[in-house]
């Protein structure tokens, strides 16, 4: 039985999973960038109201883009292919064969059922790199952003969480194939790309695509998806029972703060260093001023999920005290991402 293990591969933790993943892949291809700058060029910041009422709970927010990786890519000039949909073993094949070719491979997977996380709920979204798998002892090699270390995962535990399907996304055995140039596109162009297009996600987004039904849910993004998610909190008390808006409040506490969003903040602190580290590539005082609000703006989230959190064994107070907290999130990133548009629209690409 076969064993392979990409002994070339560096991994360190990082603070969200995609962009921990894609930083070490960069690495490994002789690419170093900070897990900011991955993210900043990813145009990774954004917001998602999701609220789907056979959902428990029925309300899931996320402060990140779903097509990061896409975006990264075209900015650096990598090709990427996205593979979802295959039966459990044709993609464990089609996975199996990168790995021997000394290829580490990234995979969505849900958290649930990666045995060495032992969480407690379902999110299929997490992204990990696997870097090898010992057929003898059934396991797989695999860098996640959560553990410092190589862990180890039982192939069976890692077929359920890649084939597994909850919402707001499944992971419905998804990963990827890269072809990563030696020489990616140059950051003083990547930089101005990247930050038009976040503009255009949170603030200019057509009616049609700033709110809309998905497979029964009621979506709402950007800046009018922080606008709708305040709007509605007054009336969960009254649409959810007792247990389940307190599962709401924990829930948020996780989606905002806890799991990987950028060392808490909902990624607002990630995205802040990254405008101040482009800022410099830039010689731009906007970008930093800019960096400086983000920053800001990621500790009000920490208070609004630190209140969910600790109110959240009275989910009627917990709302009566965020409520506040999120309009002002709400008015404060309305601000900061029209700044932003000010600073892009002075020409980044002139000040490089």
């Amino acid at each position: 039985m076969a064993r392979v293990f990409i002994d070339e591969f560096d991994h360190q933790p990082g603070g969200h999973c995609g962009t921990t993943a894609l930083r070490d892949l960069l690495g490994f291809y002789g690419h170093e960038l900070t897990e900011e700058m991955v993210f900043g060029l990813g145009a990774g910041i954004g917001f998602t109201y999701y609220h789907r009422p056979d959902m428990e709970p029925p309300v899931y927010i996320g402060g990140r883009i779903h097509n990061l990786e896409e975006h990264l890519c075209r900015n650096l000039g990598i090709g990427m292919e996205v593979n979802s949909g295959l039966g459990d073993r044709e993609s464990w094949l089609a996975v199996k064969e990168m790995l021997d070719e000394g290829v580490p491979t990234m995979v969505h997977a849900d958290v649930y059922h990666l045995d060495y996380l032992r969480a407690k709920r379902h999110f299929s979204g997490h992204r990990i790199i696997l870097v090898g798998y010992d057929e003898e002892r059934e396991v797989a090699f695999v860098a996640d952003n959560d553990r410092d270390s190589i862990q180890e995962c039982s192939l069976a535990s890692l077929a359920l969480a890649r084939s597994a399907v909850f919402p707001p996304q499944s992971a419905d055995n998804t990963f990827y194939r890269f072809s990563v140039p030696q020489r990616l596109n140059s950051l003083s162009r990547a930089i101005p790309a990247a930050i038009a297009k976040v503009i255009r996600f949170n603030l200019r987004l057509p009616p049609e695509r700033a709110a809309f039904t998905y497979n029964g849910a009621e979506v709402v993004r950007g800046v009018q998806g922080l606008e709708r998610f305040a709007d509605s909190m007054p009336r969960w008390p009254e649409e959810m029972g007792k247990d389940t808006l307190s599962l709401l409040c924990k829930s948020i506490y996780v989606s905002a703060e806890k799991g990987g969003t950028g060392y808490g903040g909902n990624f607002r602190r990630l995205y802040g260093r990254f405008l101040k580290e482009s800022a410099g590539v830039l010689s731009s005082a906007g970008l930093d001023l800019a960096g400086d609000e983000f920053i800001s703006i990621g500790d009000i989230w920490t208070d609004l999920s630190l209140t969910f959190k600790e109110l959240s064994g009275d989910g009627r107070r917990a709302v009566l005290e965020a409520e506040p907290i999120a309009r002002e999130i709400s008015g404060r990133e309305l601000g900061a991402f029209t700044e932003l548009e000010t600073v892009s629209n002075a020409g980044l690409e002139e000040e490089a």
